[in-house]
């Protein structure tokens, strides 16, 4: 079986899908008899290409990585418009992967919408349309009769919505609470260790996990807006991160997190959220949690979700020091399942 892909976006972790790609090409024909052919590719910097017989990865992955252009690569006029391309790409499914934008989820709402509109199936790694459009699109797809799958938009490549979907038959989640932002576990490591939070904040951008605006880590942005895409699939809410009580890590110190550690205890960024009298609460900012406690064994840009369920007291996920090629493996899990499932 091939599926066509057409990827928006074609940063870190663009470029580190097209590799696993390459490099799992046999392993997927032989183990699941698919093959993944990129027909369209499209970039925020360096153009975009459409070629119905399938992008030469290898060759994109050098254009792009040279700073050169992918409009050589299309057999189509190449477009900047991302509606103008979906509609002209010959494609059975969109890898959503455009950056994201935490106060409306567009552009990338209207992507995965007018890719289920054409009759594309969706795999998604942008949070936006889950944390600002959950249910509507969620709908659509099901109305069309494709899937819209998002692994990757939480915990990189670990299987936290796989795990919930077929892993748990007859359990209903009832809560999670757990670590979920990268950067801010590195600068809270860093900051119990006497690292003072100005340099902790350079080193995590020395290392490319913090932008130069570190703002949506350190403010809590990052974590609400995960903690909005898994109350919202996993809960069955329908909360955006507005509805979230948000707290960040700015105003902390190292002797904050020193004096906690004195008293067994250490301080993370919790993200959490279960029903409570009738009503959904959730809820993000920094807890001094004991030694004892699961997430208190964190260190660096090490996270976990914990879910409580009707039937499994606790059941916790941990991914040590995540990469791009961690959230790329999540975008392939995804294509497997799909075509397990809907093929």
């Amino acid at each position: 079986m091939e599926l066509r892909l057409a990827v928006l976006g074609f940063g870190n972790v663009g470029r580190a899908f097209a590799r696993l790609l390459l490099r799992k090409a046999q392993a997927l024909a032989v183990d699941y008899d698919l093959t993944c052919t990129v027909v369209g590719l499209m970039t925020l910097r360096h153009g975009s290409a459409i070629d119905p017989h399938g992008i030469d990865l290898d060759k994109a992955l050098r254009l792009v990585e040279s700073g050169a252009s992918l409009d050589g690569l299309s057999t189509i006029p190449p477009s900047d418009d991302s509606l103008l391309f979906l509609h002209a790409c010959p494609a059975d499914l969109l890898i959503e992967l455009t950056p994201l934008n935490r106060l409306d989820g567009e552009p990338a709402i209207s992507h995965v919408r007018t890719a289920l509109e054409k009759g594309m199936h969706v795999v998604s790694a942008n949070k936006g349309p889950l944390a600002f459009a959950y249910r509507e699109l969620r709908d659509l797809a099901a109305a069309q009769g494709r899937a819209f799958l998002f692994e990757a938009t939480v915990m990189d490549g670990a299987p936290v919505f796989s795990l919930a979907r077929a892993g748990l038959p007859g359990a209903c989640v009832l809560g999670f609470r757990g670590v979920l932002n990268s950067t801010t576990n590195y600068i809270l490591t860093q900051m119990e260790a006497g690292v003072s939070f100005e340099a902790a904040v350079r080193a995590s951008q020395a290392m490319g996990i913090a932008e130069t605006d570190p703002s949506a880590d350190i403010d809590g942005w990052d974590a609400t807006v995960k903690t909005v895409v898994l109350a919202n699939v996993l809960l069955g809410a329908d909360i955006r991160p507005a509805d979230v009580d948000r707290t960040g890590i700015r105003g902390l110190t190292p002797g904050d997190l020193q004096t906690a550690r004195g008293r067994g205890r250490r301080v993370k960024l919790v993200c959490q959220a279960e029903h409570k009298d009738s009503k959904l609460v959730a809820r993000v900012a920094p807890e001094e949690v004991p030694f004892d406690d699961p997430l208190a064994s964190l260190s660096g840009t090490s996270s976990m979700v914990a879910l409580q369920t009707d039937t499994l007291k606790e059941l916790s996920i941990i991914e040590r020091e995540p990469e791009p090629s961690q959230t790329a493996y999540g975008l392939l899990a995804d294509l497997v399942n799909l075509a397990r499932e809907w093929y």
